[in-house]
């Protein structure tokens, strides 16, 4: 039998050359993501940015020149008028909008179409357009909002035929008075 030559201590191999290579590619490359990941990101952050320049005036309401909401004096609002504006606000945000506006769509069916809803919140006051392909299914609509607990006293307020091509509609405008609770 022969021996076996083992030898725990012997020196490990230095790295070849090829390794070597292929460490400085991998990071050279690792170099190249991460500058070109950078590079995206910060065309991210100036779009984002950009973006944010072009929502922002539509959404935030601008003031009158010269004057600042911090400032009701200057304003001409006193503490009490500012106060009851922030009352009035603050009724009309309370009122129960999404249960009126379904109470109207609810009450719509395909033959009839709601071109506008326009509510009055301190007069509690409903004003319906739409179109109908005939005066029955405007009569139907009618009764079908009055049977809402929500409206009341539902008023057709006037109507008229028009000639869409070959189909003639019937365009209406309704008036109710919104009786809910709050």
């Amino acid at each position: 039998m022969n021996a076996l030559a083992i030898n725990f201590v012997q020196g490990r191999r230095l790295a070849s050359p090829l390794g070597l290579l292929l460490l400085v590619v991998g990071v050279a490359a690792a170099g190249v993501v991460a500058w070109d990941y950078q590079e995206a990101r910060d065309a991210l952050d100036r779009v984002e940015l950009r973006q944010a320049r072009v929502t922002r005036p539509a959404s935030a309401p601008r003031p009158i020149a010269g004057t600042t909401a911090a400032d009701p004096a200057r304003n001409g609002a006193t503490g009490a008028n500012a106060a009851k504006a922030i009352e009035v606000v603050a009724a009309q945000l309370s009122l129960p909008w999404d249960a009126m506006l379904r109470a109207v769509e609810t009450g719509s069916d395909p033959t009839v179409a709601l071109l506008s809803v326009e509510a009055q919140g301190q007069t509690r006051t409903v004003r319906i357009s739409g179109e109908a392909k005939s005066m029955s299914d405007v009569a139907a609509y009618v009764r079908r909002l009055r049977a809402s607990p929500l409206l009341a006293s539902v008023f057709l307020n006037g109507h008229e035929e028009k000639q869409a091509g070959a189909v003639t509609v019937i365009r209406f405008t309704l008036d109710a008075k919104w009786s809910g609770p709050l």
